[in-house]
């Protein structure tokens, strides 16, 4: 692996000073020039990447990121953006929000469904202005390839994984458009089984007694989920569109079945080995979701308003079979149902005078979420929580062109108050409400032909409303879970600096955060060995993040080389003593596309991490190779991946807790193959452009 490393960055440095002189003499030109250097020629084209008001852009159309497959596939291969499992996040920021053409994406699955041959380009905001809630902490704008056309007009795919078990996905979508009316609907279904192997080790560490356990865990989750949508769009005139949209989603059966076999010894020569059978049981249906919007403009001001209303019925049955050595069994297990309820409202405005921009708006949301908690056969304590909750939020920002550099500057202002009851009756203390100011600001400037913004923002992060429950649940005969009602929002400063040069991005980051929630592990009751997963609030926590991003092109071979150095400040008292968790982790990606021609493109990805910290979590290295290849055929595309082919990718760390460590070795199926096939005909880009409110609220639920 090292001398792999060696080589990807000889490569990059050769392929570097081998591009420069030629970038320099076309800068800002749109041609293609070639230029003949001995053996080796190198193409160019204009930028790729540039700078945007908190961000970054990257042109997709007319790159090698056009053929890489889905739009899921060319968000991983961005600057400042790392995947994992599925999961997004923008690097020192986490999961954002997503945008196409302004409309507010809330299926992710449509990440794959959208082919990166019709995007334009995606813009990454590291530092999203005071439009968007405060506890946005990034945002994702995904721009399409305009077209326009009367008629019908639509896409159908499937794609099917193997790994351990089969997996598939199905969609169709379908629009009708005559003149400025649309009619769209989509339906999807997906189908996952999947495998995990888990090996933990865990000690114990008591006043009087020391316990040694080892586990052995098999898991294997089935779930079956669907998605309908149907909506309609005018566009009255060029500046005007209104719309609604209804979407309804299920997920009617989800299954997870555990078997463990659990050894346990402990300091006075006590031995029992216990055997668990655990089934799990889980229910989303239905969720509802309507959102209706206004875009236009009145005289030299542009107005978005939204209005949403949000419904969710859940639930889950947790059965536990635990027999020990000497064959006593116990059956223990818990019921849960969950309804959640939101409206929400957002209106923004913005006025130019000249080159500069005013912005401002308002957002309003109202939530009611019920929590109903039942075990059975474990003495642990049942549960009935509800909360109500009310934010009313306004905002006002300005953008102003000086010469060369830009000023961006915003504050807005959140008010919260939330009413929090126990078994039907009100608990002040465990009660909220609170006001606050979110000032951010951007400065952008140029330095000789690189380009860097420097940023200031303020943001929040309030807990989830499953981090606030009062249920506990049992997991094993030594771990339990559960939430905390006496949570604080956090309060999160974050400092940044970005810069472009041509091909290579870099940016460095630092956040402060107070109040920082996090997960942490203890007794669950003085001198027991039992322990329970809970949440609490830490006075603060440091964390900085580094991101190198090199995207030359060499002929018909891109590569795209990605750096990033992830670390933190943090200590936690542990049983024996004060335990620093300050080492970094040094995340490495090598995306290579190549053109083969005739429509052919082939992918192959190299990435890998180091040992690290995260919290109050040691993460393990781990390094993966994928390989893919995929075929444009008029209408038709297919794709066809091979991941992690040497089975070499793990999710293993080590969770410190004041008198318990979890040493967990983990691999979670990622060997596997996948094929897609997508036809689209008379394709048209829908005008739908309602953006959502009340979305950080949402994510809460």
């Amino acid at each position: 692996m090292k001398n792999l490393l060696i080589f990807m960055f000889s490569a990059m440095a050769f392929i570097a000073g081998a591009q420069v002189h030629v970038n320099d003499s076309i800068e800002g030109k749109d041609s293609l020039q070639t230029i003949q250097i001995g053996e080796v020629e190198v193409t160019a084209t204009r930028n790729q990447q540039r700078m945007s008001k908190g961000g970054l852009i990257t042109d997709v159309q007319n790159t090698s990121l056009s053929e890489v497959g889905t739009c899921r596939d060319v968000i991983s291969q961005l600057p400042g953006v790392r995947t994992d499992g599925g999961e997004i996040e923008i690097i020192g920021r986490g999961a954002p929000q997503f945008y196409i053409n302004g409309r507010k994406l809330l299926d992710m699955s449509e990440l794959d469904r959208l082919s990166s041959k019709e995007i334009r380009n995606i813009e990454v905001v590291y530092n999203p202005g005071a439009r968007y809630g405060a506890e946005t902490r990034g945002v994702i704008l995904i721009r399409t390839i305009r077209k326009q056309g009367d008629g019908i007009s639509g896409s159908l795919e499937t794609s099917g994984r193997l790994g351990r078990y089969f997996s598939q996905s199905d969609n169709v979508f379908l629009n009708y458009r005559k003149g400025g009316f649309d009619v769209f609907g989509t339906l999807n279904y997906d189908h996952y089984r999947g495998f995990q192997k888990q090996r933990d080790e865990t000690v114990i560490l008591t006043d009087a007694t020391f316990y040694l356990i080892g586990k052995d865990t098999r898991i294997y989750p089935i779930s079956n989920s669907y998605l309908m949508n149907i909506g309609a769009n005018w566009q009255v005139n060029n500046d005007n569109y209104i719309g609604f949209k209804y979407e309804y989603s299920a997920t009617p059966d989800y299954r997870s079945h555990w078997t463990s076999h659990e050894t346990v010894s402990d300091s006075h020569d006590t031995h029992d080995e216990i055997y668990y059978d655990i089934n799990w049981k889980g229910r989303s249906a239905p969720v509802h979701l309507i959102n209706q919007y206004y875009q236009g403009k009145v005289g030299n001001v542009d107005i978005s308003i939204n209005n949403d209303y949000y419904y969710r019925c859940s639930g889950n049955n947790q059965s536990i079979s635990e027999k020990d050595q000497i064959g006593n069994l116990s059956l223990k297990g818990s019921r849960s149902r969950v309804k959640s309820s939101m409206f929400a409202s957002k209106g923004t405005a913005e006025y130019s005078i000249g080159d500069n921009t005013l912005e401002f708006g308002y957002e309003v949301t109202a939530t009611d979420r019920r929590d109903v908690f039942k075990n059975e056969g474990s003495n642990l304590p049942d549960a009935d929580d509800r909360i109500n909750e009310t934010t009313c939020a306004g905002f006002v920002a300005v953008n102003i062109p000086i010469k060369k550099t830009e000023l961006y500057a915003g504050l807005r202002y959140e008010h919260t108050h939330s009413d929090y009851y126990q078994n039907e009756r009100s608990v002040k203390e465990q009660s909220r409400s609170y006001s606050r100011m979110y000032p951010s600001v951007d400065f952008t400037f140029p330095i000789n032909r690189a380009k860097f913004t420097l940023s200031y923002e303020t943001k929040t992060k309030r807990p989830l409303y499953s981090q606030l429950s009062s249920s506990i649940q049992y997991d094993d005969r030594f771990t339990y879970e559960t939430g905390n009602p006496l949570l604080r929002s956090e309060h999160i400063h974050h400092f940044s600096l970005a810069g472009i040069y041509k091909w290579l991005f870099f940016s460095a980051s630092y956040t402060y955060d107070v109040d920082a929630i996090i997960s942490f592990i203890r007794p669950y009751k003085q001198g027991e060995p039992q322990n329970i997963m809970t949440y609490d609030n830490f006075n603060h926590l440091s964390k900085y993040n580094i991101v190198l991003s090199l995207s030359p092109r060499i002929s018909r071979w891109s590569p795209r080389l990605r750096i990033n150095l992830s670390g933190q400040r943090f200590s936690m008292e542990t049983v024996d003593c004060l335990k620093r968790m300050n080492t970094p982790i040094l995340f490495v990606n090598l995306f290579n596309s190549v053109s083969l021609g005739k429509g052919f493109t082939f992918n192959g990805d190299i990435s890998a991490r180091s040992q690290g910290d995260k919290d109050i979590v040691t993460i393990k290295p781990s390094w993966q190779i994928n390989l893919g290849l995929s075929k444009n055929i008029k209408d038709w595309f297919f794709q066809f991946q091979a991941t992690d082919i040497f089975r070499t990718a793990r999710n293993s760390m080590i969770t410190h807790g004041y008198q318990m460590t979890l040493d967990k070795w983990n691999y979670s199926d990622t060997q596997a193959v996948r094929l897609m096939i997508r036809y689209s005909f008379n394709t048209a880009t829908s005008k739908y452009k309602g953006k959502g409110a009340g979305l950080s609220e949402r994510n809460r639920l």
